[in-house]
């Protein structure tokens, strides 16, 4: 094996370990109580496109020749039940929370949002 073999696996293997944490952090604070809960709608989907970034990110990055395929349906199956979990909390969380954080949580999922447009653009126009 070559180091660019091996490059290449170690950053397969980083992009589908942040997409399966990030999915897991959405599914932990779906039924999470106290600081483990989201604060708020803004809150639910930012995580929620973090998580799909990571995955469209995991499918253009990952040369899936070398790597497990079955990852890849990890991936999909947590990023899934991720945003079937923020769907189901979302009528239930406020607009909006009185926090101090609000307005940071509200422009992060604004500009998490953009970046995945644009990378689902990236995607659409070269694959």
């Amino acid at each position: 094996m070559s180091v660019t073999d091996v490059l290449t696996y170690a950053g397969a293997a980083f992009l589908n370990g942040i997409c399966v944490v990030s999915a897991a952090d959405v599914l932990l604070r779906f039924r999470g109580r106290g600081r483990f809960r989201f604060a708020d709608r803004w809150d639910v989907l930012n995580r929620t496109a973090h998580t799909l970034f990571f995955l469209v990110l995991s499918l253009l990055l990952t040369t899936w020749a070398s790597f497990p395929v079955a990852v890849w349906y990890l991936d999909v199956a947590l990023s899934a039940g991720a945003a079937a979990a923020a769907v189901l909390c979302w009528p239930g969380l406020p607009a909006r929370a009185a926090d101090a954080g609000a307005a940071s949580r509200r422009h992060s999922a604004i500009g998490a949002l953009v970046f995945l447009a644009v990378v689902l653009a990236v995607f659409l126009l070269f694959s």
